[in-house]
C-alpha cells in the first residue's frame, strides 16, 4: 500500500473539516491558514548538507504550501529531532540560514520543541499564514481550463544526481535548485482571485498534476515540448535523453502548477512580469481522469512511474 493509499484510508476518515488534499487548510474559519512538511536526512537531504542550506529549505517547502493556497507566510513552529553528537558548529549554521530566512520572508519563529536521539536528523516545521484574497483548492479545476507552470521543471531532481557524481553541473545550478528552492509566494498571492486550482510541485510534476485531477474529477493533457528546463537541464537531457522522464517525475521543484480560464491568459502574461517569474502554459483541462504527456507528434509517452513516494 502506498502513501497516499495509507492517507485515504486511515487519516481521511478523520478529516472531519474536509481539510486533507490541498497544501494548507484555514485555521477555524479565520484569515490564519496552516501548513506542515517533516525533512528526514536521506530522504528528503543528504548527509553532508550544509545548516544553513538545510534550515532554509525546512522553511522554504512549508512556505511553499502557502504560496500554493494564495497566502502570505507569518511564521513558523520549529520541532528537531537531532543526533546526539550535533555540535555548535551544525546549530551556529542552521540558525543563520533560519535568520536570513526569517528576514527575507519577514517571518518569525513561534515556538516548538527539540529532543535528542541516535539516529538521524528529522526536521518538522509548522507554517502559519494569513489568506489571500481567496483560498485556492486543488479540487476546482475545470473542463477546458489552461494547465500553467512557473520557473522551471526538474533542475532540483537533476542537482541530487550532480551530487550523486552521476552527472556535471558546471556551473552549480541544479545543486543550488536542490539546495534552497525558491517559494512562489508574490505569484501565488497574485493568481490568488482567479486561478481554478493550485498546487506545489514537490512530488514530481506528473504526480503532482495527479493530484489535481483526483480531486477535480478532471483530467490534463500536457505537452512535453512545452514544459520548461533551465539552460542546465536541457544541457543534460540534450546529452541523456532518458533523463526526460526524472525531469517529469523527481520532485524536489517547489514550482506552482495552477488552473485557469482562457480568459485570463492576458492577466497572467501580466503577472509573470510584475512578480518577475516565468508562467508557462503547458497544456489544458480535459474529461479525462489521468495525466497524459504528448510528445512532438502529439502522441503520448509512457513513464516508468508517476513521482515519489515516501513509503510504499
Amino acid at each position: 500500500m502506498r502513501e497516499f493509499e495509507y492517507i485515504k484510508r486511515y487519516l481521511k476518515p478523520l478529516d472531519v473539516n474536509n481539510s486533507i488534499g490541498d497544501d494548507a487548510t484555514i485555521i477555524a474559519n479565520s484569515q490564519y491558514i496552516i501548513a506542515k512538511d517533516i525533512l528526514v536526512e536521506d530522504v528528503h537531504f543528504l548527509s553532508n548538507c550544509l545548516p544553513y542550506n538545510l534550515a532554509k529549505k525546512s522553511l522554504r517547502i512549508n512556505f511553499s504550501d502557502i504560496a500554493a493556497v494564495g497566502g502570505t507566510p507569518y511564521g513558523y513552529m520549529l520541532g528537531l529531532v537531532l543526533p546526539n553528537n550535533i555540535n555548535d558548529l551544525w546549530w551556529e549554521g542552521f540558525a543563520a540560514g533560519l535568520k536570513e530566512d526569517n528576514k527575507y520572508f519577514q517571518v518569525k519563529l513561534l515556538g516548538g520543541d527539540t529532543t535528542a536521539h541516535n539516529g538521524k536528523v528529522i526536521i518538522s516545521v509548522t507554517a502559519l499564514g494569513i489568506k489571500g484574497d481567496r483560498f485556492i483548492c486543488r479540487s476546482g479545476a475545470k473542463l477546458g481550463d489552461l494547465v500553467y507552470v512557473s520557473g522551471t521543471i526538474g533542475d532540483a531532481a537533476l542537482g541530487l544526481l550532480a551530487y550523486q557524481g552521476v552527472i556535471r553541473d558546471s556551473i552549480g545550478h541544479l545543486k543550488g535548485r536542490y539546495d534552497i528552492p525558491e517559494p512562489r509566494v508574490t505569484l501565488g498571492q497574485a493568481i490568488s482571485d482567479f486561478a481554478s486550482s493550485c498546487i506545489d510541485i514537490s512530488d514530481g510534476l506528473i504526480q503532482d498534476a495527479q493530484h489535481i485531477c483526483e480531486l477535480s474529477n478532471v483530467g490534463m493533457e500536457l505537452h512535453l515540448a512545452k514544459i520548461p528546463l533551465s539552460f542546465a537541464a536541457r544541457e543534460v537531457v540534450g546529452e541523456k535523453p532518458d533523463y526526460i522522464d526524472l525531469v517529469l517525475i523527481g520532485g524536489d521543484d517547489y514550482e506552482l502548477l495552477f488552473t485557469a480560464s482562457n480568459k485570463h491568459s492576458k492577466k497572467i502574461e501580466e503577472i509573470s512580469q510584475k512578480c518577475r517569474v516565468s508562467v508557462t502554459k503547458i497544456g489544458h483541462v480535459t474529461d479525462g481522469k489521468e495525466v497524459i504527456v504528448m510528445d512532438k507528434d502529439n502522441l503520448p509517452i509512457t513513464l516508468k512511474s508517476k513521482g515519489f513516494v515516501h513509503f510504499v
